[in-house]
């Protein structure tokens, strides 16, 4: 297979690197060949698919204070097909190879999904939408049509068009206008609702969406059949014409167990029940239409429900206690280490240079215990002798503060009759001060 680079990277890599690239990511994006013929493409997609991720597993990269939801890909996706060109290789692939769904997509998923529930509940004309029509829970919550409206101009953000009930060729110039069947006075009141804003980019990010792990990629094809009558060639489709197939990647649809994510962002003038509702929309969004190409004909689906996110939450707790509980233990292991290896040096050290390295409060603390046997956590002889002479010498200070705390009586009294008759004893290096 003939591999084509642009100059920069031929410049950079050399004509004899190119062909040994065994990043997915890499080759996707710096060696793709727009001029290719149909066999070359296909051969080059096949290449760019049997190669694999530079990781298997994502790492958890969204904000702590995320909205998670949590699907599982049911089939293929294919996403960034509307390029159209084979240097975009039709899937959007992070820089370690992994399919990604680009957070537009995301959001376009959760907004038609929203915009249908509420064109579905003023067409049927009833209070409430039926029990058994699928959009049914998009609307809930809501007191009527306009409160659902505002709701999605919250979250999706707007523009001054969108507010207009204007036609052209017969078809309403705005989704808002759509979704209420051009009804004036529900545009109005959804308008009043929230605060008057020109342009609005709502109040909800919607981030990109990963696997957790690398599911793989397969050849798909799209086979057109009427080139000539969709280049203007023809004024009639017919079925004379030769289907040209068309090689794309496609994602593959995940193994049980396993899952895309898909983070919600709370960002200005947002509540909590904008943020459940947005989830909710996005959820049956993805389960009803799915996301990405070819959606009609059954790509890009996904199961949301809420039992595989509770499955999925579950999990994730487990795996988060476990790893929880293992960095526990391995800190509990490095402070017992710190602690055997702070004891191993204080062993190996003098009584004098133990009392040196302690500071006020622990020298403090030896000298209350002056007068208590060894095994009662008195100081030995040998500690006693070096309490006294840093008590004479270098540590004066906190002899003459631990006298002025003595003079009270007690124990401390106790403890400074028993250096000052040590140290007439044992010592000679005259009286303590």
């Amino acid at each position: 297979m003939s591999i084509y680079a642009p100059p920069d990277t031929q410049a950079a890599l050399g004509n004899g690197l190119m062909p040994k690239c065994q990043s997915r990511a890499l080759f996707k994006d710096r060696f793709a060949d727009p001029e290719a013929g149909e066999g070359a493409r296909k051969e080059w997609f096949s290449a760019m698919i049997a190669k694999s991720a530079e990781r298997s597993t994502v790492r958890s990269w969204h904000p702590k204070k995320a909205v998670l939801l949590y699907a599982r890909l049911m089939s293929r996706l294919m996403v960034d097909l509307a390029g159209g060109v084979m240097e975009n290789a039709n899937v959007q692939l992070d820089r370690y190879g992994i399919p990604v769904i680009p957070g537009s997509a995301v959001k376009g998923c959760a907004r038609r999904m929203a915009l249908r529930a509420l064109h579905d509940w003023v067409e049927a004309g009833t209070e409430r939408p039926a029990a058994d029509d699928a959009c049914k829970p998009c609307c809930e919550g809501f007191a009527c049509p306009a409160e659902m409206l505002a709701a999605i101009a919250r979250v999706f953000g707007w523009t001054p068009e969108d507010w207009k009930a204007d036609k052209r060729d017969g078809h309403y110039k705005s989704d808002f206008a759509w979704a209420v069947n051009g009804n004036g006075a529900i545009l109005e009141a959804a308008k009043g609702i929230n605060p008057d804003h020109g342009t609005f980019g709502g109040s909800i990010a919607f981030l990109p969406s990963s696997p957790d792990e690398d599911p793989g990629l397969d050849l798909d094809v799209v086979t057109p059949h009427h080139c000539d009558y969709y280049e203007g060639k023809l004024a009639v489709a017919t079925d004379t014409e030769n289907p040209i197939p068309v090689y794309f990647p496609a994602v593959r649809p995940q193994r049980d167990g396993h899952f895309f994510t898909f983070p919600l962002i709370l960002l200005r003038n947002t509540s909590e029940e904008d943020v459940k509702t947005a989830k909710l929309w996005l959820a049956q969004g993805l389960a009803l239409f799915g996301v990405g190409a070819k959606a009609n004909s059954g790509y890009g689906w996904f199961d949301s429900s809420p039992e595989l996110n509770l499955k999925v939450s579950d999990k994730k707790r487990v795996i988060e206690d476990a790893k929880k509980k293992e960095n526990e233990q391995k800190q509990a292991k490095r402070d017992e280490d710190l602690r055997r290896e702070r004891q191993a040096r204080l062993d190996a050290m003098t009584p004098e240079e133990k009392i040196a390295a302690m500071d006020d409060l622990q020298l403090e603390s030896k000298v209350r215990a002056f007068f208590k046997e060894p095994k009662r956590g008195g100081p030995s002889e040998e500690e006693k002798i070096a309490m006294v002479a840093a008590l004479k010498g270098p540590r004066l200070s906190v002899w003459i503060q631990f006298k002025a705390k003595a003079s009270r009586g007690g124990d401390l009294a106790k403890a400074e009759q028993s250096i000052r008759e040590f140290n007439k004893l044992k010592t000679e290096g005259g009286k303590m001060p």
